[in-house]
């Protein structure tokens, strides 16, 4: 199989050494991509070390990319466990959507793909790489992979299957189906068994290690809206991490022993066995590390926080090694002092498509990517990346050149200092909401305007107001009921908000047809709700401009119009092609799509038409695109695929 190297120079500096444009280069190439109506790039926007997959052999710990990289190649890396220094870089030619999971024998690294019918085997002395055993088919993922004795042992989505295969031949034999679960997530070996837990409806059950009937020990498990997370064994008595609680019970189901999760803890996600004897469990999120005791957990550590957890790694010495889904790697001395390194200024970061983005007034531009904010200074060539806790769906500045940002699964909005980068939470959403899709600074009375859409499975979005003198969150979720709040334009003191009827993954909508609303943003009280389209179910982005309101809808997908706020009527009226963002400049209307991937202006007086000024733009948005206009108004920042771009704008 084919495999391509990189260079270990090019590929240990920061995500700003691909910018590296000088401040005259840069002002040459704006200029002449003005004349031409050609965007200028600047290198990879976002460097992202997201992983799934990680194992040691020795002192090298390996880590396999989440994602593949824009050569949709699998990224694999190699560290040094004392020194966390990159070893290797190697990207490999494994179909897939990425790794999953890894493990490895004294030689060979296994590879678990996501969507892949093969476990692949890499040798890091010869680079050769090979798919080595076939368990599955296209769509199979491999949640769980153990090496024991002579046999790897594996976990498989959709299929919840566990199965082993012989290094020896790569022979495959079937233990069968742990539940009705599709993810297989957690196995154990030990001399007689094979013990195997599923994620929810979370089940345990143990093979004899030649196969044969089961025995179900289900029935000691917690109640757990994840199930099993993982396990180990030690002389018989199994530790399974089951919900808010370690469980520990021998193979009859006798001695079982329940240890709480400390409240500041979400799931414990990683449990060990060391050479000692002792146990470990490593909890997502809060990344606590504790011996697990006759009756209890005691706390030995915490290398890092608000990660999940991919490796918890025992040494022969006593001390941990731990990587995290962000690609940190971490070493634990038995004292509880640790080392900290992040892969992705290490060589291992590769390009991702972003969250959003904000043209800074100070000159900067802010690149949201997976839990990583990248601040760009094109002039100079020159970037910071720095971590974050969570995808930043939205970003605005407020003033000072503060940068606020809705991060998401936690619903926080935090507030970024412009210079030190320090960042402050000012609260929290709650409220059932999930995604803050628009933030817009009210400079004039010191607050934020936060349009958000539900959780998961629910339907009422939110508009809320942020006091950034108090950090009081004041949650509005009765401007459009039952309709997330898919945007937010202002114009004076009027804030302007369109809904989604679907809600946030649910099995259809509450009601048949979407609305609009307008706010008062200092009486903070509803001033009119409207159906203005009696069959669109879905809006997803509005822009104010004078007295005409822009609207972009979902479904049906790229239709728009522009809607006369003194009249009350729809004044003009098309089809995009797909949905994105409206936003504009000096009076202009443009929109930016996905599905066409067009920039397009926008007519803004009746009878004009639609212009396209970019066609096709290599997608690098995972939200909607977003507009960050020059003050000058003649040219925007985006995506041009993973790459940071500059697009100029055609003379009005």
């Amino acid at each position: 199989m084919s495999l391509s190297r990189r260079s270990l120079l090019a590929g240990s500096a920061s995500a700003g050494a691909a910018l590296a444009v000088g401040g005259d280069i840069w002002r040459a190439a704006a200029s002449a991509a003005e004349q031409n109506l050609a965007p200028v790039g600047f290198g990879p926007a976002s460097l992202t070390s997201a992983v799934r997959g990680a194992a040691v052999i020795g002192n090298s710990v390996f880590l396999a990319s989440r994602f593949n990289t824009p050569e949709q190649k699998l990224r694999l890396g190699e560290f040094d466990t004392i020194t966390g220094e990159a070893r290797s870089i190697d990207d490999l030619d494994i179909p897939s959507s990425g790794g999953n999971k890894m493990t490895a024998d004294d030689r060979y690294v296994y590879i678990g793909p996501a969507g892949s019918a093969y476990v692949w085997r890499f040798d890091p002395r010869t680079k050769e790489l090979l798919p080595w055993a076939r368990p599955g088919t296209s769509t199979t993922w491999f949640y769980e992979m153990v090496v024991e004795g002579g046999h790897l042992y594996i976990g498989t989505y959709p299929d919840c299957a566990v199965r082993r295969i012989r290094l020896s031949d790569a022979t495959i034999e079937t233990y069968g189906r742990i539940s009705t679960s599709k993810y297989a997530t957690a196995l154990a070996i030990d001399d007689e068994y094979v013990y195997a837990g599923s994620a929810a409806p979370g089940a345990l059950l143990l093979w004899p290690k030649e196969g044969g009937t089961p025995i179900d020990l289900t029935a000691q498990l917690s109640d757990s809206p994840v199930g099993i997370l993982d396990l180990a064994v030690r002389d018989k008595v199994m530790y399974v991490a089951s919900g808010r609680q370690l469980i520990s019970f021998r193979t009859d189901g006798s001695e079982r022993i329940s240890r709480e999760i400390p409240a500041e803890d979400r799931y414990i996600d990683q449990v060990a066995v060391g050479s000692n004897g002792k146990i470990h469990a490593l909890a997502r999120l809060t990344c606590n590390v504790y011996e697990v005791t006759a009756t209890g957990l005691e706390k030995v550590g915490r290398p890092i926080e608000d990660v999940e957890n991919q490796l918890l790694a025992p040494q022969p010495d006593g001390s941990l090694i731990g990587v995290s889904g962000l690609g940190h790697i971490w070493r634990m001395a038995p004292g509880g002092t640790a080392q900290v390194w992040q892969s992705a200024t290490r060589g291992f970061g590769y390009p991702e498509i972003v969250q959003s983005m904000l043209l800074n007034s100070r000159g900067t531009v802010w690149v949201a990517g997976h839990y990583a904010m990248t601040v760009h200074r094109p002039e100079r060539g020159t970037s910071v990346r720095f971590d974050i806790n969570g995808e930043p769906k939205s970003l605005a500045e407020g003033a000072r050149g503060t940068v606020y940002a809705g991060l998401y699964p936690s619903t926080q909005i935090v507030a970024i200092g412009p210079d030190s980068h320090d960042i402050t939470v000012l609260g929290t959403l709650g409220n059932e909401q999930l995604r803050a899709r628009r933030i817009h600074a009210d400079l004039a009375r010191n607050q934020l305007l936060v349009a958000s859409s539900p959780a998961t499975t629910k339907h009422t979005g939110a508009l809320t107001f942020v006091d950034l003198a108090t950090n009081h969150f004041d949650v509005h979720r009765e401007f459009l009921p039952e309709q997330s709040v898919m945007d937010v334009a202002v114009s004076g003191t009027t804030a302007y908000i369109a809904g989604d009827t679907y809600g946030e993954v649910t099995s259809g909508p509450l009601r048949p047809t979407a609305q609009v609303a307008a706010v008062d943003i200092v009486t903070r009280e509803l001033l009119w709700r409207e159906e203005i389209k009696p069959d669109w179910a879905s809006y997803e982005s509005v822009h104010v401009v004078g007295n005409l309101l822009y609207a972009m809808a979902r479904r049906p997908r790229g239709a728009w119009f522009a809607y006369d706020l003194t009249t009350r009527t729809v004044v003009m009226e098309g089809d995009l092609g797909g949905y994105g963002q409206f936003n504009g400049v000096d009076g202009r209307v443009f929109s930016w799509v996905h599905w066409t991937n067009d920039i397009c202006e926008l007519p803004t007086v009746t009878g004009g038409a639609a212009t396209t000024v970019y066609d096709n733009v290599p997608r690098g948005w995972y939200n909607n695109p977003v507009f960050n206009f020059t003050r000058s108004g003649r040219a925007t920042w985006g995506m041009r695929g993973t790459d940071l771009a500059l697009f100029p704008l055609p003379k009005a």
